[in-house]
């Protein structure tokens, strides 16, 4: 069994980039409530934009950076998925302090009990992913690849934590996690929704700026957003559970 190891020097870093998340998440409502009130404007009175996101959902220009925040290269791994050095870790958290871990290469599940914050950091200490996740509060897992080179870090919340090697198979319900198009679910043209609940899809592609969709859910309001998935691209399901990614008929995804 791999131990959990206390992580000392984390705690001003996680703090900062909570109120930083926390910023993008109040966009996010933001969007939300224009949404309801029937006013789509995202950006003043830039009538591109206003249309954009009225016919799909979609987030563009500094709203959308302000959401997703910066990319770096590091998002784009995608490690060797037979997960032959991958071991599963489990333990109880160490303080109310939290852990830093850093783990064999391999596709994980993260997740804990009974909820907090999971940071995923490359080699240079460059924050790729923060989700909450949990049993209580958040979506029950993240899935992604880790490199040898990342760091985890599960904050306080948390009494334990799970790090479950995961095996590859495509799909067209894809949960809370980054996925990669050809790998996790085929290339092709997609509706998406989900049926209950708020979040966003990003969609990232090397040498091109990341896309994001908006996604609402339930009897009242709910969205649904038509995109194009090509080999190679990286999906990010984030602050939902679960997104149905449904193919399009071919004369549909002219």
């Amino acid at each position: 069994m791999r131990n959990i190891t206390l992580n000392r020097d984390f705690n001003n870093k996680t703090s900062d980039r909570w109120r930083i998340g926390s910023k993008r998440i109040s966009v996010g409502l933001f969007v939300c409530m224009l949404l309801l009130s029937g006013c789509h404007n995202l950006q003043g009175t830039k009538t591109e934009n206003k249309i954009v996101y009225v016919d799909n959902y979609e987030i563009i220009g500094t709203t959308r950076d302000e959401i997703i925040g910066t990319v770096h290269p590091a998002i784009f791994t995608t490690v060797d998925r037979s997960n032959t050095e991958a071991k599963r870790t489990y333990g109880p958290m160490p303080t109310k302090r939290g852990a830093k871990l850093t783990i064999e290469a391999g596709r994980y599940v993260l997740t804990g009990y009974p909820s907090g914050n999971i940071y995923i950091y490359d080699k240079d200490d460059n924050l790729l992913v923060r989700e909450i996740v949990g049993e209580k509060v958040g979506a029950p897992t993240l899935t992604a690849d880790i490199d040898s080179t990342f760091s985890i870090v599960f904050d306080g919340g948390y009494n334990t934590v799970t790090i479950q090697p995961v095996r590859t198979e495509l799909s067209t319900e894809l949960t809370t996690g980054i996925w990669d198009v050809g790998l996790d679910i085929e290339p092709g043209n997609y509706t998406i929704s989900i049926p209950y609940g708020y979040g966003f899809v990003q969609i990232f592609e090397e040498g091109k700026e990341p896309r994001l969709f908006e996604l609402l859910g339930g009897e009242l309001t709910s969205s649904e957003s038509r995109l194009q998935l090509k080999e190679g691209q990286k999906v990010r399901v984030s602050k939902v559970s679960m997104v149905k990614f449904e193919l399009m008929s071919e004369q549909a995804g002219k």
